[in-house]
């Protein structure tokens, strides 16, 4: 039984590939709720530094990054810091990654509250699951997304600063074992220690390259 669930476990490492997309920072645009608020920019040694002004409380200002309609996100992973936000009080400013997709739903992560008073750099790793919102009536990665945004929520009119590197997102990709297996139904066998696949009369190892 060990043996054939780690088979099983090998040939699944083999069939799902990641990808790993770096964002280029300097493609960032401003992200806001309200015409009256302001988010401002600025590049240099791969930190991008946000300056947000608040107008209002329970808007949101900050940066988005445009997206091509991607598809299959299964982690965003991102460096933070912010500014201490010393008028907001203990509660501090939470700053919210969310993803927007194809319908203008915008998907965050449920119960997750990183915090712009913090000024050392925060290494961090999330997934959306949640469209509070907008109300999406699907699924989150149902539809393709078109943009990463992070921003601010500060509860009252006010003003702060904070500061983003090394944002990376991951989306899965099928292997060459995938494609061969969706084309026509393949048999899985193991021959001398290895896994090969039986598809149309020819033996495949398990990258899909043919074995003569």
């Amino acid at each position: 039984m060990k043996k054939c669930f780690l088979i099983a476990a090998l040939f699944a490492a083999f069939t799902m590939n990641a990808k790993e997309i770096v964002i280029d920072l300097s493609t960032a645009v401003s992200e806001l709720t309200s015409e009256a608020d302001q988010a401002t920019f600025s590049l240099e040694e791969g930190v991008l530094t946000v300056n947000w002004v608040a107008s209002a409380g329970w808007n949101e200002q900050g940066v988005a990054f445009p997206l091509n309609n991607l598809e299959k996100v299964t982690n965003i992973s991102y460096e933070y810091k912010g500014d201490g936000v010393a008028d907001f009080g203990e509660e501090g400013v939470c700053l919210f990654p969310r993803l927007r997709d194809a319908e203008w739903n915008r998907w965050y992560k449920n119960d997750y509250y990183p915090n712009v008073k913090e000024t050392e750099w925060q290494t961090e790793a999330m997934l959306p699951d949640n469209c509070p919102w907008d109300g999406a009536t699907y699924a989150f990665g149902e539809k393709p997304f078109i943009s990463l945004a992070f921003v601010v929520n500060p509860g009252k009119a006010g003003s702060g600063t904070f500061y983003l590197r090394n944002v990376v997102l991951t989306v899965e990709e099928e292997s060459a074992v995938t494609n061969v297996e969706a084309q026509e139904k393949a048999v899985k066998e193991i021959r001398d220690g290895q896994m090969v696949i039986m598809r149309g009369g020819k033996c495949f190892n398990a990258l899909g390259t043919e074995m003569k």
